[in-house]
């Protein structure tokens, strides 16, 4: 399975990276402009990881907890 896409706005994570990076978003700022990660939470943990890695493709299922402390925001 791979896992590409934020679901409840049907938008590909390859679509949010050049444009989170373009802006200089975090993952809050990309949240707030896009509403990816915003309603069912489940594309936040690889948001993250994209912001942190440029990776748009995932192949394993990521938690919140499954996050190192730095790609979940240093909380």
């Amino acid at each position: 399975m791979v896992i590409s896409r934020c679901i409840c706005k049907a938008t590909p994570f390859a679509e949010l990276l050049p444009q989170a990076t373009a802006a200089g978003w975090n993952l809050s700022d990309l949240i707030r402009e896009t509403g990816c990660g915003g309603q069912c939470g489940l594309c936040r943990p690889y948001l993250s990881r994209m912001l942190r890695t440029g990776e748009t493709e995932f192949y394993e299922i990521l938690t919140e907890d499954s996050l190192s402390r730095a790609e979940r925001g240093g909380v």
